[in-house]
């Protein structure tokens, strides 16, 4: 090739796993916050969390951990939302063939699936809880509700937590699947099966639905308990659930080294 037609080419510095992951996450992000998919489920989330938490805020006499507890209970459908938004991440790319013509460049399999996992976890993680929280943040003030800045935004940390179990459960099932049917069904049985073995004796406890909604033991969600200050009713649901959020991880990786394009 000439020199005139490599002048504007430079070659990437990246190697091994990180090969191509520069260009693919730009890519990610860019899908996210260079359209308008990122202000319209923003704008989405804060009408549907803040309006039904409305209810509870002006209320005659507000309660703060029942306001906070349907805060989290609310948070719940932003994570089915999210299995539903991850479904066709992977099939979708392993069915239309983007993903083997991706994978034929100098990009490595280790970059195509971070590129998939991060920006969609800073997407939805900032879109479903960040803004509609800190507009809650904001309401609850006007509403005379006092709460501490710093413990509000440590209890929106826990359904970011929830968001992400269904994000990685569901990017690991695109790795194993190639219909969209079982990637979309399996986390949406999980979903609304929880509440019924919620109140199973010691297993409500350790499940994700304790982080947003509570167990059979008690009506208090983690969020709740967290943002008001109270005792965790389910302080190894946080630990499960993390753990099982590295377990679904490590598994997408694992498969997609070995997924046949």
């Amino acid at each position: 090739m000439s020199d005139a037609g490599t002048a504007g080419l430079a070659p990437l510095p990246e190697h091994g796993w990180r090969a191509g992951l520069s260009p693919l996450m730009r890519a990610g992000f860019g899908e996210w916050f260079r359209t308008r998919e990122w202000w319209v489920q923003a704008l989405l989330w804060t009408a549907v969390i803040n309006g039904s938490v409305a209810v509870a805020v002006w209320g005659e006499t507000p309660d703060d951990l029942d306001v906070f507890t349907l805060y989290g209970v609310m948070t719940m459908f932003a994570a089915i939302a999210v299995a539903i938004l991850m479904q066709e991440a992977i099939v979708g790319e392993k069915r239309s063939g983007t993903a083997a013509w991706v994978l034929s460049k100098p990009a490595s399999r280790e970059a195509f699936l971070l590129a998939k996992l991060v920006p969609n976890a800073v997407g939805v993680v900032t879109t479903m809880i960040a803004i509609p929280s800190a507009v809650l943040l904001v309401q609850t003030s006007l509403a005379g509700i006092e709460v501490s800045p710093a413990r509000f935004a440590l209890g929106t940390l826990v359904p970011a937590l929830n968001l992400l179990f269904y994000l990685t459960l569901t990017l690991m099932l695109g790795t194993l699947f190639d219909s969209a049917g079982p990637v979309i069904a399996i986390p949406l049985a999980f979903a609304f099966g929880q509440q019924l073995i919620a109140g199973i004796p010691g297993l409500g406890s350790v499940l994700p639905w304790a982080l947003v909604v509570g167990t059979g033991d008690s009506d208090t969600s983690v969020t709740g308990a967290v943002i008001t200050g109270q005792p965790i009713p389910a302080p190894a649901a946080i630990a499960t659930t993390a753990v099982a959020c590295a377990i679904f991880t490590t598994v997408a990786f694992w498969k997609w080294r070995r997924t046949e394009l």
